[in-house]
């Protein structure tokens, strides 16, 4: 039996549909208050019996910060997949997300050792790894430094890392997947899946930055070919990062705007505009009270150029990523149709 976290989330749920799939027993834990919209309506695009196979997830409430709760809830599983997280570059929230993360990780990763887990996936990002200088693509064997420019999202990974190298020093089975950004269907309010409501809407100014892009079903795929190996000794107290292809946020967002038949944005923002931008909504947030939609620290990566090598998943076991342009094109169609649904039929 597999154990989740983060299930309620748009990776989870993702993790989930492709766990019952594969015939997998899972235990998932949520919050008393989790909604489970995104995992229903996730099952409900990619299969044609999306009940038959949420019947196949054992939900579980618990609480990730109480070691008795997880050691309750965790006997009797083979593997554990650490999937939760908390994303957030909300200034106020730093101290609050870097001490969650980390402390949830390493709460999971001890009662993991007393219970003797015999497999453990961490999900980290690859905010956790360093950065590449002069166009050379970052890979798993790039070292994280710190400075004042990483955000504390990425210090809250890197950290929430180091709590698992830890503890597989001390014997547990783990390996550390860092996917890049994570295209998937979702909340089309929230993360990733927002671009292309945003891209509907119209987008009509582009950041001149590059990274790298891994679709969600790619990501659950790798995740669940790693922890079914019977290769696993070799796998194990290895890092894999996951990155299908590397593109300009121009070439991303027009390849968006064909998807939901809109225009590409036209215009190339400049460093004060979008510099204007963060500030303006950091100042409008504290007087609403709700997270500013950006950032210092989303506007920096706006204008980042960092490549991302991810063939290593490839040559370790066998998998293929999924051209981002399929990506694109299918999760575009995916919220059309979701757009021309009635309330009741969402």
């Amino acid at each position: 039996m597999i154990f989740l976290t983060g299930g309620t989330g748009m990776l989870g749920a993702h993790l989930l549909l492709e766990l019952t799939r594969n015939q997998l027993p899972v235990r998932a834990i949520r919050r008393p208050a989790s909604d489970l919209t995104t995992v229903r309506k996730i099952f409900a695009w990619y299969s044609e019996d999306p009940e038959k196979w949420l019947s196949r997830i054992e939900w579980v409430e618990g609480d990730l910060t109480d070691p008795e709760s997880l050691f309750r809830l965790m006997k009797g599983a083979d593997a554990v997949i650490h999937a939760a997280a908390r994303v957030s570059f909300d200034p106020r929230e730093k101290e609050e997300m870097i001490a969650g993360n980390v402390q949830t990780t390493a709460l999971l990763t001890e009662v993991a050792l007393e219970l003797g887990i015999t497999r453990f996936c961490h999900v980290s990002s690859i905010a956790a790894l360093g950065e590449g200088e002069d166009e050379i693509p970052v890979t798993e064997e790039l070292t994280w430094k710190n400075d004042r420019r990483r955000s504390a999202y990425s210090e809250s990974k890197f950290q929430s890392e180091m709590e698992v190298w830890r503890a597989v020093e001390e014997g547990l089975p783990a390996v550390i997947v860092n996917p890049s950004v994570i295209l998937g269907a979702g909340n089309w309010d929230k993360g990733s899946p927002a671009l292309f409501k945003i891209a509907h809407d119209g987008m009509k100014f582009y950041t001149p930055g590059q990274t790298g892009f891994v679709s969600a079903q790619d990501v659950a795929a790798a995740i669940v070919l790693l922890i079914r190996s019977d290769r696993w000794d070799e796998l194990k107290g290895r890092r894999y990062l996951l990155s299908a292809e590397n593109l300009s946020y121009r070439s991303l967002f027009d390849q968006m705007a064909r998807s939901v038949n809109r225009p590409s944005a036209r215009f190339k923002a400049s460093r004060w505009m979008v510099a204007l931008a963060w500030r303006s909504s950091g100042l409008l947030a504290k007087f609403t009270g709700h997270a500013p939609a950006l950032t210092r620290d989303t506007a920096r990566s706006s204008f980042r150029k960092t490549l991302y090598d991810g063939s290593a998943i490839t040559r370790a076991i066998h998998f293929q990523y999924t051209p981002i342009d399929e990506t694109i094109s299918a999760l575009g169609k995916l919220y059309l149709a979701d757009l021309t649904k009635t309330p009741q039929e969402k």
